[in-house]
């Protein structure tokens, strides 16, 4: 990985942190997966422990899941988890709650 490659993760991150850190304080209700914010990128973030790590703070969420294609998965609902989809590519292709 690139010193480049490096600081644009690194700079993408603290933008993601910044815009979501700057809307509304909400108390969370003990690790309860925030759903009344959303994030959009044209960038997709690469799938690594750090950006999961970040995504889960973001969304207040107390557990998280890593879903990759062609495996199958328990479809139970669990609000204190924030659900991360990677692609092929290794890209974060969605997050949500449940």
């Amino acid at each position: 990985m690139s010193a480049l490659t490096v600081t644009k993760n690194t700079a993408l991150a603290a933008i993601i942190t910044a815009v979501f850190m700057s809307a509304p304080a909400m108390a969370a209700e003990g690790g309860k997966c925030r759903t009344d914010i959303a994030y959009n990128s044209v960038v997709p973030l690469d799938a690594t422990p750090e950006n999961f790590e970040i995504l889960r703070k973001v969304y207040e969420a107390k557990d998280i899941r890593v879903e990759r294609k062609g495996v199958a998965y328990t479809t139970e609902f669990n609000e204190n988890r924030l659900r991360i989809g990677v692609g092929t590519d290794n890209k974060v292709s969605y997050y949500r709650c449940g």
